[in-house]
């Protein structure tokens, strides 16, 4: 019964175009995003709340931080606030919402349509986490499957087929994600062929080489990823009913999925009238969340972050800089 409740809001966004962006105009991306601004009064405010979290949180000083804030209330001037927002980290599990927004782009173009295996495969990996889910999404995406080694003939062309999100990435004018790889359990599921691919030093873009880690691993930037949301938020990157179908799959709910009161479902929760699309991460160091915060007026915000730190950190840093954010620029009457 509660997984048939989940495909309600996707069954009406994708038949009536329904969510955050579906009245926005279209226009190039690369447009938009060049129109981006960087604010002093935004980054202030950023920059104050950071060093208040951090002062009433000593473990906060203690880990890396990357932090990208877009306030999209005017439509024709985006303004950015950003912390070490141009450093890529590794984004764990914040990465599956690219491929989501891929696979409804290669719908859009008639290159592949989502059917039922598709449709199941995505709640997975969206709404479970699923690192198996998104291992058979990308191979879908890109035509490539699992095995053992390639000749080397062979591994041109799986190499080739693989960087298609990446090319995707690229037209849309986004350069500093670097989104080629599954995810993976680390139960025997990285061997052969995939390993050949992590491995691939001639591969631009991954995360530098440190002792014996792979030299083409995910690497996204806090300031690319909420500029690939932006696009999502204001119909960009796809269709009117695509993004909002994707936007529905990524709708956060903390009452729904508790563990989410510690990143921006549950910062935006503590105030009214906001819905929150996002997706979390969660792998060894890494803590992080970026996501679409949209009041009931209309008015949006992305916030990214990815905290690394050993221990890791798990506190509430996340879900404060939210409502702090959510606060000032959606619903400054409720501060």
């Amino acid at each position: 019964m509660h997984r048939c409740l989940w495909f309600v809001p996707i069954l009406l966004a994708t038949v009536f175009g329904i969510g955050a962006g579906a009245e926005s105009p279209q226009s190039d991306p690369r447009t938009y995003l060049a129109s981006i601004r960087p604010s002093s009064e935004l980054q202030a405010f950023l920059d104050q709340s950071v060093a208040s979290l951090e002062a009433s949180d000593p473990r906060l000083r203690q880990i890396d931080v990357r932090i990208a804030l877009l306030d999209l209330s005017r439509e024709d001037e985006p303004l950015l606030a950003q912390r070490h927002g141009d450093t890529p980290i590794y984004p764990a599990s914040v990465v599956k919402f690219v491929y989501l927004m891929a696979v409804y782009a290669w719908q859009d173009s008639g290159r592949q349509p989502i059917d039922a295996e598709m449709d199941r495969l995505l709640t997975q990996m969206i709404h479970d986490s699923s690192n198996a889910a998104t291992r058979e999404v990308v191979a879908r995406l890109t035509g490539t499957v699992p095995g053992p080694d390639l000749t080397p003939d062979a591994y041109q062309l799986f190499r080739e087929r693989r960087l298609a999100v990446q090319r995707w990435l690229d037209a849309l004018g986004i350069a500093d994600l670097h989104c080629v790889n599954p995810t993976y359990d680390g139960d025997g599921d990285l061997f052969g062929r995939d390993r050949q691919f992590l491995s691939d030093r001639s591969i631009v873009g991954g995360l530098p080489k440190r002792g014996d880690q792979f030299a083409n691993r995910n690497a996204m930037t806090a300031t690319g990823t909420a500029k690939l949301l932006a696009l999502l938020a204001t119909d960009r990157a796809l269709s009117p009913a695509s993004a909002a179908a994707v936007r529905a799959r990524m709708r956060r709910d903390p009452i729904e999925q508790p563990h989410l009161a510690h990143r921006i479902a549950g910062g935006a929760a503590r105030l009214p009238d906001l819905e929150v699309y996002s997706k979390s991460g969660t792998w060894g160091p890494i803590y992080a969340d970026a996501g679409i915060i949209r009041h009931i007026s209309g008015r949006q915000i992305v916030l990214v972050v990815f905290t690394a730190g050993q221990p890791p950190y798990h506190g509430d840093f996340i879900a404060d800089l939210t409502f702090r954010c959510a606060a000032q620029l959606l619903a400054p009457a409720a501060k």
